[in-house]
């Protein structure tokens, strides 16, 4: 079976926030009046903010992976006047010039009508990383609220995407200060977030799905399946909510059983599924987990 490094997790999640937002950003979707949302522009050195956020950027473990995903390609990264500049040079497919621009209180970026390129938003989404550092905030928890926002039809004030008459589109990341992610305690893996996960057959697979602060990742097939869920601080229904919904949505051998018998958050057994919670040594070897800090895990397993 496949596994899953940590790199390519992010990676996972960079692709589904980029089709969630280039599926629904038209016209102006997503747009938000942000008058309530504090600004520091006025006050803030924009040069050093913009300097720390690129050296967190070209720190992070995620980036330097990617890079050596290109052995033959040179990266360039720098902060010209108020824009962060990516300039990229060799002849492995990802070349090009990239800037991000400080507009505000938000970092910026465009990309012209039919643009095929996905390098952009997926260094945009390792920007938005590098700033959750700068700003002290939980990296996880920020993608989790980007995609409940999205998912739950919430009105986003930090992560925007526009796109004009002429078809570009337009990324803003709020920097000026942390987020008010209130929100997050109403947000569960939903039918909205699942729209795109197909029931299990007899190939094996892998998933995740991100909402809020649940996350869910799956591995295996119809008759045997791991599903990892984790919610950040305390197990609460919405864990609950997000496996009862996961499980109906990928169909398992034995589904209909687990829905009838698991009708309330514990540890237990029945026919042909096992739920227990933490992770154990065997689990993480096998799919090469890393336990993140401040969430608590349930494992439901199907299967013999």
């Amino acid at each position: 079976m496949k596994k899953f490094s940590k790199a390519l997790v992010a990676l996972m999640l960079i692709g589904a926030l980029v089709f969630s937002f280039a599926a629904c950003s038209s016209n102006g979707s997503n747009k938000a009046e942000n008058t309530d949302t504090p600004s520091q522009s006025d006050t803030a050195d924009n040069t050093a903010a913009l300097q720390t956020i690129l050296d967190n950027f070209k720190a992070d473990e995620q980036y330097a992976d990617y890079k050596t995903m290109y052995p033959n390609t040179a990266f360039e990264e720098k902060v010209e006047g108020d824009s962060i500049i990516i300039n990229i040079s060799g002849d492995e497919g990802v070349s090009g010039n990239y800037e991000f621009k400080l507009d505000g209180d938000f970092l910026t970026y465009k990309q012209e009508a039919n643009s095929e390129d996905y390098i952009g938003y997926s260094f945009f989404m390792f920007l938005k990383s590098a700033a959750d550092k700068y700003l002290g905030m939980d990296s996880d928890l920020t993608t989790g609220y980007i995609s409940g926002c999205e998912y739950f039809g919430i009105d986003n004030k930090y992560f925007i995407t526009e796109t004009d008459e002429a078809g570009t589109t337009t990324m803003k990341l709020y920097i000026a200060g942390k987020w008010d992610m209130t929100d997050l305690d109403t947000m569960y893996v939903n039918e909205n977030a699942l729209e795109y996960t197909d029931a299990l057959d007899e190939n094996d697979i892998n998933g995740v799905i991100n909402c809020g602060k649940i996350r869910v990742i799956y591995y295996g097939n119809k008759d045997s399946v791991d599903i990892i869920v984790s919610e950040y601080g305390e197990r609460s229904d919405l864990t609950y909510q997000s496996i009862m919904n996961t499980v109906a949505k990928l169909q398992p051998t034995n589904a209909d059983t687990f829905a009838k018998n698991f009708n309330e958050l514990k540890e237990g057994e029945g026919d042909g599924f096992k739920v227990t919670f933490g992770l154990d040594d065997t689990l993480k070897a096998e799919h090469e987990l890393e336990e993140a800090e401040g969430y608590e895990y349930t494992v439901i397993h199907f299967g013999a």
